[in-house]
Order: C-alpha cells, then sequence, then structure tokens
C-alpha cells in the first residue's frame, strides 16, 4: 500500500467501529464543526472585510460587489463537478483537500493587495491597473467561496447524510443550531479580530485555524461511509413501525445526477433554496442601505439579527423533527412562505409589523435551511450519487447567493428604492409555496 493511501486508511490511525460509542455520534460532531469551519468562506464571513478590501486595493464599492459576484458564480459553477470528484475520493480525502486550500486561500487574501501591485508592476503603461487589482479580488473571492462555502461545506453535509437516515433530520436541526450561533456571532468576532490585531492577520491566523488545525482533526476523525468501517447507520436501530411501512422513508433505488435533474422535485426543493440565499444574501449585503431607504435607524435593522438567530435555532429542532416524521413537501412549502413573509415586511409593513414580519419570515426560512437540505437529497435519491446531485444543488445555492447583492444594487440603481427587488421576491416565493405540494418523494411512485 502506497504512503498516501495508507494515511487514508479507514484503519488510520484507528478502526472506528472498535469504539465504544456508536461512531455516528463523533461523525455528527466533527460533521458539524466542518460546517463551522467553512464561515470564513461564507457571505457573513467575507463581508466584513469588504471596507479593508476596498481601502488597501483602491476600488469603489460597486467594484468590489462585481469582483464578489464573479468570483462566487465562477466557483458555483464549477461545484457539480467537485461534488462527482467526492464520490470518487470520499469524505475524508476531500475534507483535508479543502480544508487546506481555504487556508491558503485566506493567506491569498491577506496579500492580495500586494499581489495586484506586484503584477502592475510587470505590466506597461497604466491603463490595465484597476481590471488588475479587480482581477486578483475575483481569483480571491473564487478561491474562498469554492472551497469555503463549496467544498468545506458539502462535503461535511453530505458526511453526516450518510451516516444517519432514520433521525437524520434530527441530527441536521441539532448540528443547524451550533452553525446558527457561530455564523451569527462571526462577523462580530471577525470585527473585533481585524481591530485587535489587522485585516491581514485576521485572515492568517484564520488560515492557521483550518491548517493544520481543523485539518489535522478531519484528517483523523472523518469516515466517508459506517459501510467502510463494517458498521451500521444510525446505530443500526431499525425504523419504527409507523415509518418502515411508508413509502416516504424506504429507497428502492439509486438515481444518477442525470435522473435527478429531471424529476420536479429536484427543482422545485433547488429553486426555494436558491431564493432563500439570493434574497437574504442580498438583503444581509445592502442591509444599511436598505434600513436607510425604508427611513429606519442601521444598529435597529442590525439587532434583528439576534431574533433572527434565536428563532432559527428554534425552527430547525421542529423542521428536523418532524422530517423524520412527515413528507418533505410540507416543510418545504413552510421554508418558501417563510421567504414570502420576510420580503412582504420589505415591501409593504412598517414599524413593528415590520420587524416582525422579517424577524419570523427570515427566521422560519433560515431555520429550514440546514435540516431540508441535509435530508431530502439523500432521500429522495440514495447515497451512491450523492456528491454528483449535492455538488449541482450547491451550485445552484452559490450561484444564487452570488445574484443577490448584485440584484439588490440593479434594483437600487434603476429604480431609486430596493422595493422592486422585495416585490419580485414576494412574487417568486408566493409561487414557490404553490409548486411544493408538488415536490414528491420520487421514491414513493417507485415503491408502488
Amino acid at each position: 500500500m502506497k504512503l498516501g493511501e495508507r494515511a487514508f486508511a479507514v484503519g488510520t490511525p484507528f478502526q472506528p467501529g472498535r469504539r465504544p460509542v456508536h461512531y455516528g455520534w463523533v461523525i455528527a460532531v466533527v460533521g458539524t464543526l466542518g460546517m463551522v469551519a467553512s464561515v470564513p468562506g461564507q457571505t457573513i464571513g467575507v463581508n466584513v472585510f469588504n471596507e479593508k478590501l476596498i481601502e488597501a486595493l483602491g476600488l469603489s464599492r460597486l467594484s468590489v460587489s462585481t469582483a464578489y459576484f464573479v468570483g462566487t458564480a465562477a466557483s458555483g459553477f464549477l461545484l457539480p463537478f467537485a461534488g462527482s470528484l467526492f464520490d470518487r475520493l470520499g469524505a475524508r480525502r476531500m475534507i483535508v483537500g479543502a480544508s487546506v486550500s481555504l487556508a491558503l486561500s485566506l493567506l491569498y487574501m491577506s496579500v492580495v493587495d500586494r499581489v495586484a501591485a506586484g503584477i502592475e508592476g510587470l505590466s506597461v503603461g497604466s491603463g490595465l491597473s484597476a481590471a488588475i487589482r479587480m482581477g486578483a479580488l475575483v481569483l480571491g473571492f473564487f478561491f474562498l467561496r469554492f472551497f469555503g462555502q463549496g467544498l468545506v461545506m458539502m462535503t461535511s453535509r453530505n458526511m453526516v447524510g450518510k451516516w444517519w437516515v432514520a433521525h437524520r433530520g434530527k441530527i441536521f436541526s441539532v448540528g443547524g443550531i451550533a452553525v446558527t450561533v457561530c455564523f451569527s456571532l462571526a462577523p462580530k468576532l471577525f470585527n473585533e479580530m481585524i481591530e485587535s490585531f489587522g485585516w491581514r492577520e485576521s485572515w492568517r491566523l484564520m488560515a492557521l485555524a483550518l491548517a493544520p488545525g481543523f485539518c489535522l482533526v478531519a484528517w483523523l476523525l472523518y469516515r466517508d461511509n459506517p459501510a467502510e468501517c463494517k458498521l451500521e447507520a444510525d446505530a443500526a436501530k431499525p425504523l419504527d413501525a409507523g415509518r418502515a411501512d411508508d413509502p416516504e422513508f424506504k429507497l428502492v433505488r439509486e438515481f444518477t445526477r442525470a435522473e435527478a435533474l429531471r424529476s420536479f422535485s429536484f427543482w422545485a426543493f433547488s429553486l426555494v433554496f436558491a431564493l432563500q440565499a439570493c434574497y437574504f444574501t442580498g438583503y444581509a449585503f445592502h442591509v444599511i442601505d436598505v434600513a436607510a431607504d425604508l427611513g429606519r435607524g442601521a444598529s435597529g435593522m442590525l439587532d434583528l439579527f439576534v431574533p433572527i438567530a434565536i428563532l432559527n435555532a428554534a425552527v430547525s429542532l421542529v423542521v428536523g423533527w418532524m422530517s423524520d416524521r412527515c413528507r418533505l413537501k410540507y416543510l418545504l412549502a413552510f421554508m418558501a412562505l417563510g421567504n414570502a413573509l420576510a420580503a412582504f415586511a420589505l415591501v409593504g409593513m412598517q414599524g413593528v409589523a415590520l420587524s416582525v414580519g422579517l424577524v419570523v419570515g427570515f427566521g422560519v426560512s433560515g431555520g429550514c435551511f440546514g435540516a431540508i437540505s441535509g435530508v431530502f437529497m439523500p432521500r429522495f435519491f440514495g447515497l451512491k450519487h450523492l456528491g454528483a446531485i449535492s455538488g449541482f444543488f450547491a451550485s445552484i445555492i452559490v450561484i444564487g447567493s452570488a445574484v443577490g447583492p448584485l440584484a439588490f444594487s440593479l434594483a437600487r440603481g434603476m429604480a431609486g428604492s430596493y422595493a422592486v427587488a422585495h416585490g419580485a421576491a414576494a412574487l417568486l416565493a408566493l409561487g414557490l409555496v404553490a409548486t411544493s405540494f408538488w415536490a414528491d418523494n420520487p421514491q414513493r411512485k417507485l415503491a408502488r
């Protein structure tokens, strides 16, 4: 056995089957840690550094937003190929490669202005100066988003989905609380790091936390699936009698990516998640200007993120428990309704009603996100091609999150306010509420 193969052998450095506790619990914890580790590549972790990038690179706010859009969209288009790679390499190899690559991306971003200056020094004339700085920033955003929001998040979520079946929703919902709390605290923590150490040093500290920090933990504890460890999912506990006979919980056939993409259910789910990513990212990216557009104070709108995070956690627990017991299409409709409520609140409500609508709307849609996204693909399409299918799904979400900030900017520039963006999102969300009721599990038809 070659050295590389030996390093990633199931029994290196220990055999999971010999542990006193079912290894699925270890997977649940370390998989959640992996989702948290993706935060430097998430929108909520990147935006804190925007002001420093504008200053260091001498670019306008619109230029930085455009670079973010291009880099994020480009990363989204490549994620389907990365998903197929996950199916071939497995979670352990993928997470080590992805976490090291994310750490290197953070190191690159800490000197992105110096890289651009070095390239400018080699170029002839000054006409390309702004383009070079934009190009360097696009490359940095591409790396952060591809390896952070893309590979680290997707690999961790897929691994947990393979180890838990009957209790998959509950596991994702409990882990989702930890992820939500950490994501909510990230902007404040990153801002304090910037003020204490500087923006370059903050990115370098995160890189060290990822590699060798998290990378070593992932190499030690990640395992792709229970079968390779000679274990069973869910600690070999059978489904209760009520679910054992329900076609919703029976896997009749493994779907390929092409077959999944031809199903109505895949697109119904994907579009609800894409709209949530698009709209919430656009709102969060422009929240201070949105507040001014509504005639409200910025601090008051920012304070709403706290109750939104609290409601996210509560909804995540309830939806996770329900997802293990009911048809997912009803929970999808509930998520889409949350999107609609938040958008309607911003376009047509004032005062306390606006605050309540925002908190409930974003709290519901965000709380549904983690549990449903982790459950529906393994249940609907199986595990054999999960990486390829989830890679395409992640691509749609990442591209949606890239479109959001730019769509908000265009709405503001063309109409003079964000009302058009809010109204369009509200109508789209209502349409997706209706389509959700036809998003049946394709395994049900095969079972019949």
